[in-house]
């Protein structure tokens, strides 16, 4: 079965309002009922194409496809980027197209309070990154090693099908002959919206019913877009 994960990378709770603003979004919930629905003997296949999103969305999704059964595996066809570059190295095998890229880049947050709490997310967002390369590390199989990626988180890398697959991120480019492979081997700065600004323009958009629904809607979609990084 084939399932296709295109958009941000969201928790189930936050999923509808992204797409009530018209944004393509996916959550854990929908790789859980791909994994239940998948039919008997066949392979699960998750088409990926994402900017990413969640932090701990995608650490769920990757989580769920590391324990589920099936044989699975992921295909990378445009990008796989921030949250999306490690939930897909969940399954079995990762696939990328020879014109896909992956990203990786250090996680990112807001913090709003005192030194302290300042301090509270520096000491998360350390946490946050060994736990990605976590699943990074894990993938390379030596390939990369845990500086070396660590690096790369750093430094925003952006990376080729070529260089995915040399770092050992993916086990295949789609349609070259892999003979001689080895098949072993929060919010981010792509200005993806905040659901928090989300959540406001659209409670302004509640409060504007009164107006016809092409003129609030439109005019909450313009309010967040002042909010956009």
């Amino acid at each position: 079965m084939r399932v296709t994960l295109n958009g941000i990378v969201s928790a189930d709770e936050d999923k509808w309002i992204y797409e009530w603003f018209g944004y393509s979004a996916f959550s854990p919930q929908q790789v859980r009922d791909a994994i239940a629905n998948n039919p008997d003997g066949e392979e699960l296949v998750l088409e990926i194409n994402s900017p990413g999103g969640s932090v701990f969305a995608g650490s769920e999704m990757y989580s769920v496809l590391k324990a589920c059964s099936l044989p699975t595996r992921a295909e990378i066809q445009s990008l796989a980027a921030s949250a999306a570059s490690y939930l897909c190295l969940g399954c079995g095998t990762v696939a990328i197209s020879p014109v896909a890229q992956m990203m990786i880049h250090l996680p990112s947050t807001s913090t709003d309070g005192d030194r302290v709490a300042h301090q509270r997310s520096l000491n998360m967002l350390d946490s946050t990154r060994e736990a990605i390369l976590n699943a990074y590390e894990l993938k390379a199989g030596g390939k990369s090693d845990r500086a070396q990626l660590r690096r790369m988180m750093s430094a925003e890398t952006w990376l080729t099908a070529q260089e995915a697959l040399d770092r050992g991120l993916v086990d295949e480019i789609m349609g070259q002959d892999t003979q001689g492979m080895s098949p072993g081997s929060l919010v981010n700065a792509f200005g993806l919206p905040d659901i928090d600004a989300l959540r406001a323009a659209y409670q302004q958009a509640q409060q504007s019913q009164n107006r016809p629904e092409p003129d609030w809607r439109l005019s909450a979609r313009l309010e967040l877009e002042k909010h956009r990084i």
